[in-house]
């Protein structure tokens, strides 16, 4: 699990910009967001806001600690409503878990199908 002030970091970092341009387009010194990356004090939640809006990322995708910030997790659900990006997690857990499972049972034969969404999981295991 990640802090809010290492995802503020990690996303400036995928989107290629420095911290002084974040800082101009928030309207704020670059002193002020060195603070915001290092967590030297509370951020606001209006501050939280405008570094979303000059990322262009949601504040829940933010926030979901537990969601690591790649590149690929940002182009899934960086854009997502709350709504969007907790259903979209969630089925990816899902598949995550028919994965392990079939990587778990490779010494049995099985046939195991499983639906998700609109995607269909079958696996035959020799």
């Amino acid at each position: 699990m990640t802090t809010i002030e290492s995802r503020i970091r990690k996303v400036r970092e995928i989107r290629g910009w420095k911290q002084a341009a974040v800082a101009s387009s928030m309207n704020i010194t670059q002193q002020a967001y060195s603070c915001l990356e290092q967590g030297a004090g509370n951020a606001r939640l209006e501050t939280l806001k405008r570094f979303c809006d000059v990322m262009k990322v949601e504040l829940p995708f933010l926030i979901a600690t537990d969601v690591p910030v790649t590149e690929e997790t940002m182009e899934q659900f960086a854009s997502k409503s709350f709504y969007e990006f907790l259903n979209g997690f969630r089925k990816m857990e899902q598949k995550l878990e028919i994965y392990e499972e079939l990587l778990s049972n490779n010494e049995h034969k099985m046939t195991f199908t499983k639906q998700v969404g609109t995607t269909q999981f079958v696996a035959q295991r020799a």
